[in-house]
């Protein structure tokens, strides 16, 4: 009798374990089956914006000697270049590059869905790459195609040599703050070029400070929670947590919300940034 109650208790007790595991093994799958139905939604709801009006000749107001607000609004409007984006080109004699711009903005483009991480996708354009503005030093490229799952996070990055389109740039999981090109975004379903409102000189100083310093930190998502926000050792960042901290650093907090994390949307909304350059965004809402 009492070998059989103990083979009872030993099988009521491989019973529960078993489902305890069966349970376990449930929500682990439910859990990653919703993160995966997640990347499903978040590319099914991606609409990339197209100007629904037409393209025009803009040769002309390009060769004059001055420009009204008229111009530099229809201008915008048929390239995604402001005031900015306009002058700098112009100020280089590159008259062609806007017009090249123009072609791709009222271009119709296929976009393709692509996984870089676990659960982490991107929208792409299958072929072709925006032309960009002519970039400076200190300048920062955002996009909202990057998503984790359901959450579109997008992604950042901070120009520190405009000359030459170098950046600074931390991906992902794995990855430490390094140098890349401008060349990571310009393949993506839509960027936006922002420029904090401080002098040339200023800027310069951000983007040099961020070039000498700045490389080689770990990548964390926890940046600002399990890591603080700011501290004078730079270990550990994220994308967007590379050109908040360049900028905090000089006394500049580019976060819209100043919560313990910024992202590239509180960094697109910052009182202290304007547009260079959109592609893909409405020009009317940008990234609101």
């Amino acid at each position: 009798m009492e070998k059989g109650k103990k083979q009872r208790k030993k099988l009521k007790r491989k019973q529960k374990l078993a489902i305890a595991l069966a349970v376990f093994i449930f929500f682990v799958g439910a859990v990653l089956g919703g993160l995966q139905l997640g990347v499903v939604w978040a590319d099914a709801s991606w609409e990339h914006w197209y100007p629904d009006y037409e393209k025009q000749d803009i040769s002309a107001i390009l060769q004059k000697d001055t420009l009204t607000d008229a111009d530099y609004d229809l201008l915008y409007a048929q390239t995604g270049l402001t005031k900015l984006g306009i002058d700098g080109l112009l100020e280089a004699g590159n008259i062609r590059r806007i017009l090249e711009i123009q072609d791709f903005y009222f271009e119709e483009h296929t976009v393709n869905c692509e996984r870089f991480n676990p659960y982490t996708y991107s929208e792409k354009l299958e072929e072709g790459r925006v032309p960009l503005a002519k970039l400076e030093d200190g300048d920062i490229i955002v996009t909202a195609t990057t998503h984790v799952s359901v959450w579109r996070l997008g992604h950042a990055a901070l120009v520190v040599d405009g000359d030459s389109n170098r950046l600074l740039e931390a991906f992902g999981p794995g990855d430490v703050s390094e140098l890349t090109y401008a060349s990571t975004f310009t393949g993506l379903a839509d960027l936006m070029v922002l420029r904090p409102k401080f002098p040339e000189e200023f800027r310069a100083e951000v983007a040099a400070y961020a070039r000498e310093n700045m490389q080689g930190a770990k990548y964390s998502f926890w940046a600002g929670i399990f890591h603080k926000k700011y501290s004078d050792s730079f270990e550990y960042t994220q994308c967007a947590h590379v050109a908040w901290y360049a900028y905090k650093h000089f006394g500049v907090d580019l976060d819209s919300n100043g919560g313990l994390v910024v992202t590239p949307p509180e960094i697109a909304n910052s009182p202290y940034v304007e547009v260079v350059q959109i592609f893909g965004f409405d020009p009317d809402k940008l990234w609101s």
